[in-house]
């Protein structure tokens, strides 16, 4: 395709079929397709179960959506932990394991906006228990040098 129509190459290289056909090498575009797309709609329940009429976003039919008002994101991981341990323990009550990921999936998306400061600073509430840091201190990054890389290479995050 011509530069003029907009099509941005995002690919260095290129896969070349045996008809002839050529594509991006889909390198660093992750790999949604080989997500195990049950356990995905199980967790979904949880976004359409647990999310129905709790946000207080002004302008919003239903008041869906609430955990992106923003909060903590200790409490998001704390909140994972608390069903992962119920769920080892044994209990069935609820579907704990789709609640943890639920947790895991918004508190990375908190994280991600925390960083971009979409979010406020104070939700990084994240302690340092691998170096010298002490409470009052500022809290260490909240995403992983080669999730900011990544983030970068999808253009979620600005290139420096």
């Amino acid at each position: 395709m011509p530069e003029d129509v907009g099509f941005k190459k995002t690919a260095e290289a290129e896969h070349q079929y045996a008809s002839g056909m050529h594509r991006d090498n889909r390198v660093g575009k992750g790999a949604l397709h080989w997500m195990p797309m049950d356990a995905v709609w199980l967790v979904s329940t949880i976004y359409e179960h647990g999310n129905k009429g709790r946000s207080n976003r002004p302008g919003k039919d239903g008041k869906d959506r609430n955990w992106e008002n923003g909060g903590d994101i200790d409490d998001f991981y704390q909140s994972a932990l608390n069903h992962i341990n119920a769920f080892l323990a044994g209990d069935r009550s609820e579907p704990h394991i789709p609640q943890a990921i639920w947790n895991l999936l918004n508190g990375l998306q908190m994280s991600i906006w925390v960083h971009l400061g979409l979010r406020p600073a104070e939700h990084n509430n994240l302690a340092d228990q691998r170096h010298a840091w002490k409470p009052g201190d500022p809290p260490p990054s909240p995403l992983a040098p080669v999730e900011i890389e990544r983030l970068k290479f999808r253009g979620v995050i600005p290139k420096d």
